[in-house]
């Protein structure tokens, strides 16, 4: 007989993930920059997809009694690493909409406020909507730049 899934420590390998390999090299101050921030989110959130498709096929019952645990869980460890962004400005050293292609963070971003959404979460949600706005406005200002830039 199978042991039960453990919705606590299913995860468990990707929690401690970059934030442990970081200190373990004594370089933790990379943690406090977006632009590694939001990489981890949304590596996070590959990593999710990934393993919770693996469970659904090979442990299909069991796991279908603790995904929404699972789930819950660990999104709010990705939330987490997203509060640690200053979602005001980014500094332009870190300017994540240039670092990452702005479409992967929207939906990164979209995966996350849905799922605070459903859970009626919605203070998570307005958070996320910060920096959902924040990227919209950052490409809405290179596509601006561009257009100028085209008429020179």
């Amino acid at each position: 007989m199978m042991q039960p899934i453990d919705p606590h420590t299913l995860f468990s390998i990707f929690e401690q993930g970059d934030e442990e390999i970081y200190r373990e090299h004594k370089v933790e101050d990379v943690l406090n920059n977006p632009y590694v921030l939001m990489g981890m989110v949304l590596q996070g959130l590959q990593n999710y997809e990934i393993m919770d498709m693996m469970y659904r096929r090979s442990y299909p019952e069991q796991y279908k009694r603790v995904q929404g645990i699972v789930q819950t869980k660990y999104y709010s460890r990705l939330y987490s690493y997203l509060t640690r962004i200053d979602s005001t400005k980014f500094e332009a050293i870190y300017s994540i909409g240039e670092s990452y292609n702005c479409q992967d963070i929207l939906f990164g971003l979209e995966t996350l406020l849905y799922f605070f959404e459903n859970i009626e979460a919605y203070e998570k949600c307005a958070v996320i909507k910060q920096y959902m706005d924040l990227i919209r406005e950052n490409l809405q200002q290179k596509v601006a730049s561009l257009d100028n830039n085209s008429y020179l």
